[in-house]
């Protein structure tokens, strides 16, 4: 028996096309022709995700100023309170969210399988809570297998959390369960770290320094996912691990 474990944003749906859109659409300009708007934003927001995740903050507070510094340190010009605008506009988008059908198949088809399933997600409690339920993925994932860093007092990389989400598992073999997720920082390194298999979702093409260790396989987007899982655990196939 082998489980799955999934992150929430940018696996299960993508999170970075929603705040592109929306800090397009408050900027009027196309964030997609900005390079590094991606990875200067995900670089912010690892600044302040502690305090958000011990609820010092809102999530509307945490994403004005991830907004609002992205804007300034790529000297994007924008009207006056344009942070606090894109998230509330990110926060609306984020109010419909939904699996595509493809990824709503692929895990139908796990759940009928001996599969086990679990998320593990950072974040804010009620925020990612309310994510899962707006996904729907009590149909998939019972709420006992699910591990939000905002409930549990640590976060991603840490290997403390890692272990917290072994406990809710039936599979103990750490060598049997795979981590999906789309960070190699967190998603990725804490795996390794814990002694889990791990599926990176490689979304803008990063390259792996000579010192970083690579995960167990590697795809680019949700399709590429979507086949990488019916291979491995749906066909049939050897899951002996390799770089992929």
């Amino acid at each position: 028996m082998s489980a799955i474990v999934f992150d929430i944003d940018d696996t299960l749906y993508s999170r970075q096309d929603l705040f592109i859109r929306a800090a397009s659409e408050i900027s009027g300009q196309d964030m997609r022709k900005v390079p590094s708007f991606v990875d200067t934003f995900y670089a912010i927001s690892d600044l302040n995700t502690e305090q958000l995740e011990k609820g010092l903050i809102s999530t509307i507070e945490s994403n004005s100023w991830r907004f609002d510094r992205t804007f300034r340190e790529l000297g994007i010009e924008v009207p006056p309170d344009a942070g606090n605008k894109t998230a509330v506009r990110y926060a609306a988008l984020q109010s419909s969210i939904e699996l595509t059908p493809g990824f709503e198949n692929l895990l139908s088809r796990l759940r009928d399988s001996d599969i086990e399933m679990g998320i593990l997600t950072a974040g804010a409690s009620e925020h990612q809570w309310d994510k899962y339920d707006r996904l729907g993925m009590e149909r998939f994932i019972p709420r006992s297998k699910v591990i939000v860093a905002g409930d549990v007092g640590c976060s991603k990389p840490d290997t403390k959390i890692f272990r917290i989400t072994e406990q809710i598992l039936c599979e103990k073999q750490r060598e049997n369960i795979y981590m999906v997720g789309d960070s190699y920082k967190h998603d990725i390194t804490g795996a390794i770290n814990a002694g889990w298999r791990s599926v990176w979702i490689n979304r803008r093409g990063r390259e792996l320094s000579a010192n970083e260790i690579p995960p167990s396989y590697e795809v680019s987007s949700e399709e590429e996912l979507i086949r990488l899982l019916i291979r491995l655990f749906l066909e049939g196939a050897d899951i002996s691990g390799c770089n992929n």
